[in-house]
């Protein structure tokens, strides 16, 4: 039965995936106890086509692949940051998937090192990184481990200071496939030890020889392979030496298991040792002595990886630093020489071919070869062919040579060749610890294991046995550690440790190395003269077919089939004796058993039993067990630290991540299982300080204020949960941290995700509806402002139309009105020029009269002098008699009297006078009654502009606001219209859908409504219940509502309390009501779409009504701008009447009388025929 909450309704969690080896799903259904359906989610922005299928797991069997410690529990996602977490087990869900993920993310920050536990993982980054500077050496030795980030100094730096303070012997095991950089690794901590250390100018030589020597040992040991150029093909332990005060004072390298197969033959796109391919860059004289002829391709041992090029290679220069390497660590010329003799004497061993003498014996075909190989070797050719083709077999005293067949031949030969090789390597690595390695005053030692990891291909053979052997011992170690380290901190936490269980691989040993196990067995058949792989086979299934590490493959009974030599570790007697016959030092020096007498030749020398032969006799297994054996007692004796080394890609690119190769070797590396160990008990841990932060959400508010422990107390009480000192506590308390057995943290988890997901509920409707408000008044007012331009433009264009229709009227009327005014205008004129001309006529019989007063007088004047002149004549006449003659005067006795001629004169001159003088009082009465006239005639002239002024100016300023109030009142009637054309009118509506949604801490049913319309198509809007019981109450008031046409609705709103089938018959009843609404006619009503959309269902109405409301309508639509339209049509108005007073002043002063006055002093008055014709036009004008 699975843990409650492990597949909690979506739940994320990681399930297998055929590309991705691991991919992010959601929980969504668990149709068993045992299965799961999920849907596969993305994980990160990478574009997955699977995103969104749904798939069906077997829960166990993800368990198991993700290294879940129980069986029903699946890997709960975690949530990463950019960067990953520095120290995986902080991680609150530790699994396989989850450790995958976090080197990921690591990888792609460039960021190599990562902490599980005491264990760092490092990933090749495949790029230099300043991550190895000097001023990092101190910081990793002063400051604590957690303090700084994930690095080899740190383990480095821890293994000395507990050298240093424990006087404990230390060892760093470093393990990983080819190309992992496990060399380079350790050459990393080894510079860091060397320069902490303090060993001074010593150290620094001992680390430099260490390093110097690396080309040599690559030279022999390392070779190309499909997934590393320069791949090392055996193990090293190297220990770095220390004095008693901590100074590096030497180092010793220890080997194990060179692949010996690889000198006789390669798969495919690999090659042989590098050493082979260097010695054609040597010399061509040197060349010839070596008897090395043409090129690599053309011998046996290396043509198949003989077109395999390396790339950014150049076998000259590597043949140079192997060189310098040799010198470095004190191999003279001789040796060297020497070295190069045994390399090229494999070379041409391997071109040494045999045929068939018979059935039983061979002999050697290429006699050249042959010489050629006992030249180089400094043996005799017969010799050599006869230790090739015959072997010497001793039994009770007696000698016997048995010949060998043409494939035993050719085992022997390449026999020789590995055994030959072999013993140089190891001769080699002797060398170098001679010149490295300290006798003296060594305190303590620091071992750096360079090991690969376990192998599993296609095809597994012997080494590969050998291999995973050595990495389960291996195994044994790191897991007892981490079992230490995890017991170490339940101690710490106060948690009883019998809660606590190992599982150890100890079986698997026995199974391997044990007492009659697969190594004895496969010693046994080895050794056995019919020995053969189905022997071998047999005797493996009939023993261990009951163990539970074993299985048999039945569909193919040699699955385990040993395809390398696994005979006798020792070089045959007849090829040693060979050997001593050698004339070479350098071969003795590399067979030192030859110059201690180690060959008997005693042939009466009594053989080992064959009992003891088969089972302590020196075979490959069995000197590897014997290996494996004291190199583990030395590191069972030191403090272990562990550094798993892994590749992240096969391109060797610093980006690509394979999934695939990183988690089969995470598998192998036996990080997995560990993972398994540390939480064997609890899976899950969290800090007391984060499970009060992350889980206070879900306490009550007693418990969110009391101290760490109480609250998880507390909280797991309420949910039914109780703690157990037995060994199935459900979670344990600890100082810092509280431990959680497989599920309860999810179970937790999920409880929180349901308050988040009420509370996120909630705040995603506040933001939703203020993200919308906001929208909706930018919305509006983007409507508002396109609205406006529409009705504006709209509005303009009317009125311009109105304007051209308005002003041609007006000038009609106006010209009508006009014609009118002018013809009165006319009449007063005619009037007023008949005045002038009977004032002009009286004028002018007044000045007539005057003219003939004045000639009248003029006459008389005239008549007067006359007479004067007459009488002065006769008085002159009348003197000058009287003196001359003296007349008698018979006039009167005074003197004065006149004649009677001249008193007529006088009296007739008198009369005229008199006469004119009349005259002219007439005259003179007639201009001033003509003046007079003038003065009445000019009185009514002004009078008759007076009410001509006044009568113009209010008929323009009435004729005025009439036009205006015409052309406002057609601009509402066009707006009404238009309004009137844009109404979204509704054709039908009906309920589609119903959902749940969350408000103010209650559930409600809000029901979808498709609205078809007759300009926007099909619209759909969301409504809650009460909108259609509003819109039915609203129905309700209408006038001729007839209730057995209009369903009612129940009023009574659905709160949490509604199944699907009371959904379903609520949308049905809110269909009947909506069509029924709709398909009546004498009802109108509407239902709103958004803030801008209103949809109205219309009645039918008459012609006359729908204008009213037309122009109802219109009139609403246009308040506001009526509104603001009054406050620019006063002032406009005010503006016309200044400019027409103004005008009418400047055409007033145009009317004025002009005044002039004649030269006799008579004043007349003149109306201006342009006064008239401006009057006019200021009428028109107007």
């Amino acid at each position: 039965m699975s843990t409650f909450g492990e597949q909690s309704m979506g739940a994320l969690v990681w399930v297998p995936h055929d590309n991705e080896v691991w991919k992010k799903a959601q929980v969504i259904e668990k149709p068993t106890e045992t299965t799961v359906t999920v849907r596969l989610i993305a994980d990160g922005d990478d574009y997955d086509p699977e995103d969104g299928v749904v798939k069906t797991f077997d829960v166990r069997e993800i368990a198991k692949l993700a290294g879940e410690v129980s069986a029903t529990a699946m890997p709960i996602c975690n949530t990463f940051e950019k960067l990953g977490v520095e120290d995986m087990c902080t991680l609150n869900h530790l699994h396989e998937p989850a450790v995958l993920k976090n080197l990921q993310l690591r990888h792609a920050q460039s960021t190599p090192y990562t902490y599980t536990g005491q264990i760092c993982i490092a990933v090749n980054p495949y790029k230099w990184l300043d991550l190895y500077g000097e001023d990092l050496y101190q910081k990793y030795l002063d400051q604590p481990r957690a303090e700084l980030g994930p690095h080899p100094f740190a383990l480095s730096a821890t293994s000395y200071l507990d050298m240093r303070k424990h006087r404990i012997e230390q060892s760093i095991l470093v393990s990983g496939e080819s190309g992992a950089g496990k060399t380079e690794t350790v050459k990393i901590m080894m510079h860091h030890l060397a320069s902490v250390s303090g060993g001074g100018e010593k150290g620094s030589t001992v680390i430099d020889q260490v390093l110097k020597s690396n080309p040599l040992l690559e030279a022999f040991g390392n070779a190309k392979t499909k997934r590393n150029d320069n791949s090392s093909r055996f193990g090293k332990f190297a220990q770095l030496q220390f004095d008693a005060s901590g100074y590096l004072i030497g180092a010793r390298c220890e080997t194990y298991l060179l692949e010996k197969s690889r000198v006789v033959g390669q798969t495919q796109g690999e090659r042989n040792y590098h050493i082979f391919y260097q010695v054609f860059s040597l010399a061509s004289e040197l060349k010839k002595s070596l008897f090395l002829e043409g090129n690599v391709a053309d011998y046996n041992f290396v043509k198949v990886g003989a077109g395999s090029r390396v790339d950014n290679t150049d076998d000259s220069v590597f043949l140079q630093e192997t060189k310098d390497a040799m010198d470095t660590i004190g191999i003279d010329d001789r040796e060297q020489h020497g070295i190069f003799e045994i390399v090229s004497a494999i070379l041409n061993l391997g071109e040494v071919e045999f045929t068939a003498v018979n059935a039983e014996s061979s002999q050697v075909s290429t006699s050249e070869n042959l010489a050629a190989v006992a030249a180089l070797l400094k043996t005799a050719p017969e010799a050599l062919t006869k230790t090739l083709c015959q072997r010497t077999m001793t039994t009770r005293g007696e000698t016997f040579t048995i010949p060998l067949k043409v494939d035993q031949a050719f085992d022997l030969r390449d026999a020789f060749a590995k055994g030959i090789y072999s013993r140089l390597f190891d001769w080699l690595v002797g060398r170098i610890n001679r010149a490295i390695c300290s006798t003296k005053n060594v305190a303590s030692h620091i071992g750096l294991l360079d090991i690969f990891g376990f192998e599993s291909f296609d095809h597994n053979g012997f080494e590969q046995l050998c291999i995973n052997y050595a990495n389960e011992k291996l195994q044994q170690k790191f897991n007892s550690d981490i079992f230490k380290t995890v017991q170490t901190e339940y101690v710490e936490e106060g948690i009883p440790l019998d809660l606590v269980t190992f599982e150890d691989n100890q079986p698997i040993l026995d199974l391997i190395e044990g007492k009659l196990g697969i190594v004895d067995m496969l010693n046994e058949t080895g050794l056995q003269p019919k020995g053969d792989d189905r022997m071998f086979v047999n005797k493996v299934n009939e023993s261990f077919a009951d163990h539970k590490n074993y299985e048999k493959i039945r569909t193919n009974p040699m699955q385990f089939k040993i395809l390398h030599y696994a005979g006798d570790d020792t070089l045959p007697a007849d090829l040693m004796e060979l050997l001593a016959s050698s004339q070479s030092s350098f071969i003795r020096d590399v067979f030192p058993e030859l110059a201690k007498g180690g060959v008997s030749k005693d042939k009466n020398a009594k053989p080992p039993s064959r009992r003891q032969g088969f089972l302590v006799g020196n075979t490959i297994a069995g000197s590897f067990r014997k290996q494996l054996g004291e190199l583990m007692d030395q590191i069972a004796k030191t403090s272990t630290q562990y550094v798993r080394c892994i590749k992240p890609n096969a391109n060797k690119s610093a980006t690509e991540f394979d999934r695939h190769m990183v988690v089969d070797q995470l598998r192998c590396a036996g990080v997995i299982a560990a993972i398994r160990i540390s939480r064997a008990a609890f899976p899950n841990r969290l800090s007391l300080k984060e499970f009060t932060s992350r889980f206070a959400i879900i306490c009550p508010s007693k418990l969110r204020t009391a101290p760490p422990e109480a609250m998880v107390h507390g909280l797991l009480e309420i949910l039914g949960i109780s703690e157990s000192s037995s060994r199935n506590a459900r979670f344990a308390i600890g100082r810092t941290k509280v431990y959680f057995s497989s599920g309860l943290l999810q179970h937790l988890e999920d409880q929180r995700a349901v308050v988040l997901r009420q509370y996120a509920t909630r705040i995603q409707a506040h933001m939703r509806g203020y993200v919308l408000r906001k929208r909706f008044v930018a919305k509006r007012q983007t409507a508002i402002r396109v609205q406006t331009l529409y009705r504006m433009h709209v509005a303009q264009k009317a009125y311009r139309r109105m304007q051209r229709g308005t002003i041609r009227l007006q000038t009609r009327v106006r010209g009508m009105q006009a014609r009118k005014r002018f013809a009165v205008i006319v009449e007063a004129e005619r009037a007023r020029k008949a005045a002038e001309l009977a004032r002009q006529v009286a004028f002018q019989k007044a000045k007539a009269a005057a003219e003939a007063a004045e000639v009248k007088v003029q006459a008389a004047n005239k008549a007067t002098r006359a007479a004067e002149i007459k009488i002065m004549e006769e008085d002159k006449t009348r003197t000058s008699s009287n003196v001359d003659d003296e007349p008698v005067d018979t006039s009167s006795d005074d003197g004065d009297r006149l004649s009677a001629s001249s008193q007529s004169i006088l009296t007739s001159a008198a009369a005229r006078v008199a006469e004119a003088e009349a005259a002219a009082v007439e005259a003179q009465k007639a201009a001033m009654a003509a003046l007079t006239h003038n003065r009445v005639i000019q009185a009514e002239n002004e009078s008759l502009r007076a009410k001509m002024a006044a009568y113009v100016a209010e008929h323009a300023d009435a004729e005025l606001l009439r036009e205006n109030e015409r052309l406002k009142h057609q601009v509402l009637t066009l707006q009404s219209k238009l309004v009137r054309a844009q109404e979204v009118s509704l054709i039908s509506a009906k309920v589609v859908d119903s959902r749940i949604t969350f408000r103010e801490g209650r559930q409600f049913v809000e029901y979808k409504l498709q609205i078809e319309t007759n300009s926007r198509g099909t619209l759909f809007v969301w409504h809650r219940y009460s909108t259609f019981r509003n819109l039915a109450t609203t129905l309700q008031t209408k006038n001729g509502y007839r209730r057995k046409d209009i369903p009612d609705l129940p009023n009574k709103q659905l709160f949490g309390n509604f199944t699907d089938r009371i959904i379903q018959e609520r949308i049905q009843k809110l269909n009947e009501f909506l069509e029924a609404a709709t398909n009546t006619d004498y009802l109108q009503w509407g239902i709103r779409v958004d803030q801008d959309t209103c949809v109205y269902k219309r009645r039918t109405r008459s012609s006359s009504g729908a204008d009213r409301e037309s122009i109802a309508i219109g009139r609403e639509s246009m308040a506001l701008t009526h509104n603001s339209s009054m406050a620019s049509e006063d002032t406009s108005r005010e503006s016309v009447s200044r400019e027409s007073f103004s005008i009418r002043e400047s055409l007033s002063s145009k009317f004025s009388l002009r005044r002039t006055v004649s030269h006799h002093g008579y004043v007349g008055a003149t109306t201006t025929g342009v006064g008239l014709l401006m009057l006019f036009f200021f009428s028109l004008w107007d």
